[in-house]
């Protein structure tokens, strides 16, 4: 017997039109649920790719700290655009600037100053810098183009005065400019001072100082090695300079402060010397041809009677002497080294004329004097003479490589 509970259930037949509704229906879903999953994949996709586009926008936008913002660029800059030792200031300074500059030996000449006012201060000022404290580091990037455009408007004294606004923002700049407007012999005798004072003061931050500005033709940064000293380093780079003006821009008192892995700033010559008589000038150049450069002007004396001959010398070969002996040409006397009367000071350096027209002055050269307010004036024998501390920075920069032209 069979209970109720027990019987088999009983299907009705679908209907072949109910099978057809049920399967569109299922259709419709499975449809929907791909384009849905599809919509939600390429929305992610989407948003993905936006936010890598972003992030590389922003990556990519980082290319030249020196021209971001000063947190931006004090996170981002290579540790080589930075002077080591800098402060915030300094590093904020170099960021508006792209130049790092010391102030500290800036000098203090006005435009109309006497000439040579600002040379000697800044030569004084790195003289008694040298105290042996080595400097920790040195950055530098020779070779960067300046940034400020030249100074090409207005007369000559509008252009000095451009250029000479220009000494803290791009000092590289401003030294081309002031050159090209020395160069030019169109100044007047007061634009000429106000343009050598703009030299001098570019000096003391740009060639005096340890510090190296991106640009300078004239500078290099160099690691110490074990067993150097600035007679190596002079030789084994080829700077053609003494020694001791590394010596003298690196600010070290003695030899024996040197330590390897030091970075040192060397001055790359070899310099060449112009003599301008007119100016009482002696000027210091680096480079050659457009890329000439006036990097020190020094106050001078030159001949009685316009008897300082004009035209292209060299040094002579074996004649840079220091405390050297002398005797007077005329009168015979004789003065020993180290004489504190000796009228030639304690440097000299031999010419020799290199045409036909200046091989024939013999005995002529540039030296130091005891007799300090000849510079500026006709009171030689016919050689250029130069103050104390002036003749000792240009014994150490002209060599048997330069040449000097007295016009």
């Amino acid at each position: 017997m069979t209970l109720p509970s027990q019987s088999p259930r009983s299907h009705s037949p679908i209907s072949s039109g109910a099978r057809n509704a049920q399967g569109m229906r299922s259709l419709f879903i499975a449809v929907a649920a791909i384009g849905l999953g599809g919509a939600a994949a390429g929305w992610f996709l989407t948003h993905k790719s936006e936010s890598l586009e972003v992030k590389s926008e922003t990556t990519a936008a980082i290319t030249d700290p020196l021209i971001d913002d000063a947190a931006t660029a004090v996170t981002t800059a290579e540790p080589s655009t930075i002077v080591v030792n800098a402060t915030a200031a300094d590093i904020n300074a170099a960021i508006n600037a792209r130049a790092i500059t010391t102030g500290a030996n800036t000098a203090t000449a006005t435009p109309t100053a006497p000439l040579g006012t600002a040379t000697t201060t800044a030569i004084a000022t790195a003289q008694s810098a040298v105290t042996g404290a080595a400097t920790a580091g040195i950055a530098g990037t020779p070779g960067t183009p300046a940034t400020t455009p030249a100074a090409t408007l207005g007369n000559a004294a509008q252009r000095i005065q451009q250029a000479n606004a220009m000494i803290a923002s791009d000092p590289i700049r401003a030294r081309v400019e002031l050159t090209r407007l020395l160069d030019s012999n169109a100044l007047s005798a007061t634009e000429r001072t106000q343009a050598y004072t703009g030299i001098n003061n570019l000096a003391s931050s740009l060639f005096f100082s340890p510090n190296i500005v991106p640009g300078d033709i004239a500078s290099q940064s160099y690691v110490v090695k074990k067993g150097d000293s600035f007679a190596r380093i002079t030789n084994r780079e080829k700077l053609a300079i003494d020694w001791r003006f590394i010596q003298r821009i690196n600010q070290i008192a003695s030899e024996k402060a040197l330590r390897a892995d030091m970075r040192l700033k060397l001055a790359h010559g070899p310099f060449d010397g112009e003599v301008i008589k007119a100016d009482y000038r002696f000027n210091i150049y680096a480079g050659t041809g457009s890329e000439r450069v006036m990097v020190a002007s020094f106050p001078c004396g030159v001949g009685t009677n316009d008897s300082t001959p004009v035209g292209t010398f060299k040094v002579r070969t074996g004649s840079k002497l220091i405390d050297p002996e002398w005797s007077n040409p005329r009168t015979g006397e004789k003065f020993k080294s180290n004489d504190p009367k000796n009228p030639i000071g304690e440097r000299w350096i031999g010419l020799q004329g290199t045409t036909p027209e200046t091989a024939k002055f013999t005995g002529y050269g540039i030296h130091g004097t005891v007799e300090p307010q000849s510079i500026g004036k006709q009171m030689s024998m016919g050689c250029v003479r130069l103050g104390d501390a002036e003749v000792q920075v240009v014994y150490e920069l002209i060599s048997e490589s330069s040449t000097i032209v007295i016009r």
